[in-house]
């Protein structure tokens, strides 16, 4: 009974861990969002006719928070089941 209690408490553990490095990855994508606005406010630049700011900030942000969700995905993650049964 203690073993499968201690790998339980192994699994929560590990969710804990994914739930702060998503966590962590969200703070990122917010940082990377907002600082691209407020660097970029000011330029006269535009990409599609849109400007630079949005471009980076809107197209950027989701590009980043791809890659980033398949980053904790691949190196993160651990798929398990939750059932003391298994």
């Amino acid at each position: 009974m203690n073993s499968k209690h201690n790998q339980y408490a192994k699994k929560f553990i590990q969710m804990d861990k994914e739930a702060l490095y998503t966590l962590i990855l969200s703070l990122v994508i917010f940082v990377f969002f907002w600082g691209a606005i407020f660097i970029l406010q000011n330029t006269q630049t535009f990409i599609w006719q849109m400007p630079l700011w949005f471009v980076v900030s809107c197209i950027g942000g989701y590009l980043l928070s791809v890659i980033g969700v398949a980053v904790l995905i691949k190196y993160f993650m651990k798929d398990f089941d939750l059932d003391d049964n298994k």
